[in-house]
């Protein structure tokens, strides 16, 4: 059955709440089952191996288990006039600082913080969560929206670096994705007034989606879901994407919508 992808019903916090307690549990599973040559490899993240985005997941949940820690890791860092992007500051900090600890005391403080840094996220007022911030929406959208994506997006790198097996189960990893669509629907709801974009997932989670409300496509993509999730976190380019990707129908539509296609991760 095709779905719009603008008809995704939006996540409530409650909901984003029990996504972000899952997903912790899944990507603190995976950590465990690494092993030697496992934290050597590299990731689809290209200047991390695996050791450096445990690290960085380590880091995160530290910086939701209290608003000092926050502010310090995204805010006040060293790092916060000299990078381009506040949240590569960040990401550099939460690895410098883990860059003498053993993997397993990595895995212990993502243990640790993992379910205080959810309670916290959680427990924010309303008013808090409506406060724009320059890395996403607001407050809320970071706490329910970005945060267990990037987890569940690591999870899939790790899993690729070291051929380890992702744990997928459509009413959890479906559910992260369909918030994707959801995303890219009202980033490009301008843009596909006039357009029909249609997208067949292929892999261990399938589906049919359309974006904009057009008749008939203009172009069917066909392609492996992980390999539409590292497009829209732009971990590959659009030429590689095009390249994974079958397409029937229009290829510049096909080229337009794997380019504009990308969301924050």
């Amino acid at each position: 059955m095709r779905q719009n992808a603008s008809d995704i019903p939006k996540v409530s916090h409650a909901e984003a709440g029990k996504l972000s307690r899952t997903e912790f549990e899944r990507v603190l599973a995976l950590l465990a089952s690494l092993e030697g040559d496992d934290w050597r490899q590299q990731t689809y993240c290209t200047e991390w191996t695996v050791r450096e985005m445990v690290a960085h997941l380590a880091g995160s949940m530290a910086g939701s288990t209290s608003l000092a820690e926050f502010v310090r890791q995204n805010v006040t860092h060293p790092y916060a006039r000299e990078a381009a992007n506040s949240v590569d500051g960040t990401n550099r900090l939460q690895i410098e600082e883990r860059a003498s600890k053993t993997t397993a005391e990595l895995i212990t403080e993502f243990h640790q913080h993992g379910p205080v840094a959810i309670k916290n996220r959680q427990k924010l007022p309303w008013l808090v969560r409506q406060i724009p911030i320059p890395a996403a929406k607001n407050f809320g959208y970071l706490m329910d929206i970005i945060y267990p994506r990037d987890e569940w997006m690591h999870r899939y790198d790790i899993c690729a670096a070291t051929g380890k097996k992702m744990v997928i189960m459509p009413e959890h990893d479906g559910r992260l994705i369909d918030l994707v669509l959801l995303d890219i629907a009202n980033k490009l709801r301008k843009q596909l007034l006039m357009r029909n974009i249609t997208l067949q997932f292929t892999g261990p989670l399938t589906g049919t989606y359309q974006f904009g409300r057009k008749a008939t496509p203009d172009c069917t993509l066909e392609i492996d879901v992980f390999d539409f999730n590292l497009r829209a976190s732009e971990r590959i380019s659009v030429e590689e994407a095009m390249r994974r990707t079958a397409v029937s129908g229009d290829k510049a539509s096909a080229h337009w919508f794997l380019s504009n296609a990308t969301v924050l991760y």
